[in-house]
């Protein structure tokens, strides 16, 4: 089965796309003269706006998962659902609230930036600027128009009511199964606005509905493994295992391209005709990453770890990269050593993070929280 541990490896890939899409953006680029191995500066913005590909990826691995954990439910009972609901929306926002509370804190204590100036330029009263404080602590800053401590963090918003409509969503799938996925895939074309994260990002939701529920991961991997050729069942058994083998190798190999050439293509579709376009291909990266790179010793634990700590790094980065320390992580001028030492920097504070939740008691606050609401 597609498990946690291929979404973790999958979060792990993805990441490493948005840490990129953000910190090589061209204005960046140009104004700390990064050094590139490409020297096209046209064809470098195309490639840095194609990763946005990451945010249709973490929604599409969002709605997957929670289709499988609803397909181990009883739908029919509210109860049930809302316990998805609300277990969901506390893991996501135990993570925020605490790195909010430490990005304040190292905001006044080591930059010398106060917290309350800086809600108080949209000219509110200090009700109204406490409400903004609270509203952005839990992430809902985009969904409430409010001011936003970090730019990037309205992917919260978007994450928030893709949890609470997800329910509805898997429900409307499981009703009209194929009947759904030609409009929902066509329905940034008919949408206005649809630039607005949610039905920008919707045909992925309903993608990700889909391979959970139809199982397409799985059987995407088992074509082709068991040991069929076009002489039939018959020839692998008098040709020995070796015929079966060499078989599973080469169909095996076109499944890698073919997922090349579709990554490609997603590409194509990004620079040549809309952004949304490319976000339809998405599924390719965690089928890569369930047929080919989980099982590549050290690579595969590398990009778990980091999966596990995906949620952390995509808190703090913004704040090392673009809010506090610029000078520092652009000092490094080649590109793929400023990456590095942005993942590194921000993985370091993830697991400070997780150890201080750990040792004060905080993530096992949570989970006796997670355990009362089953």
């Amino acid at each position: 089965m597609f498990s946690k541990k291929h979404s973790t490896i999958t979060k792990g890939i993805l990441i490493i796309l948005m840490l990129a899409h953000h910190v090589f953006f061209p204005d960046n680029m140009a104004l700390y003269e990064v050094n590139t191995i490409l020297k096209n500066p046209v064809l470098i913005a195309q490639i840095v706006t194609f990763f946005k590909i990451c945010v249709a990826g973490f929604s599409f691995i969002s709605a997957f998962g929670i289709t499988r954990t609803l397909t181990q439910k009883n739908t029919e009972s509210p109860a049930e659902i809302m316990s998805v609901i609300i277990r969901r929306l506390i893991r996501l926002e135990s993570g925020v609230v605490i790195i909010y509370i430490f990005a304040i804190l190292y905001k006044y204590f080591v930059m010398h930036q106060p917290i309350g100036l800086f809600y108080a330029q949209a000219d509110m009263d200090p009700a109204h600027i406490l409400l903004s404080i609270c509203i952005d602590g839990l992430g809902l800053a985009a969904f409430m128009g409010t001011v936003p401590l970090n730019v990037t963090w309205w992917y919260l918003s978007y994450a928030v009511l893709l949890i609470v409509v997800m329910p509805f969503i898997y429900m409307a799938y499981r009703r009209f199964r194929y009947l759904l996925l030609p409009a929902a895939c066509m329905v940034c074309l008919v949408i206005p606005g649809m630039r607005l994260e949610f039905w920008c990002y919707l045909p992925t939701v309903f993608l990700g509905c889909a391979f959970a529920y139809e199982n397409w991961f799985e059987k995407l991997r088992e074509w082709g493994r068991r040991g069929k050729t076009a002489d039939g069942p018959e020839t692998i058994r008098r040709n020995g295992n070796f015929s079966s083998h060499a078989f599973r190798c080469i169909i095996k190999t076109g499944k890698f391209l073919a997922c090349l050439f579709l990554l490609y293509l997603s590409y194509l579709l990004s620079k040549y005709a809309a952004l949304e376009f490319s976000y339809l291909l998405v599924f390719v990266i965690p089928y890569m990453a369930y047929e080919f790179i989980a099982c590549i010793p050290g690579l595969n634990f590398c990009l778990e770890f980091l999966g596990k700590h995906a949620a952390n790094i995509f808190l703090v980065h913004t704040f090392i990269y673009y809010y506090f320390y610029p000078d520092f992580i652009y000092s490094f001028q080649d590109s793929w050593k400023i990456l590095a030492v942005l993942l590194t920097v921000s993985l370091a504070v993830s697991i400070i993070v997780e150890s201080f939740k750990k040792y004060t008691g905080y993530s096992q606050l949570t989970e006796k929280l997670l355990r009362r609401i089953n």
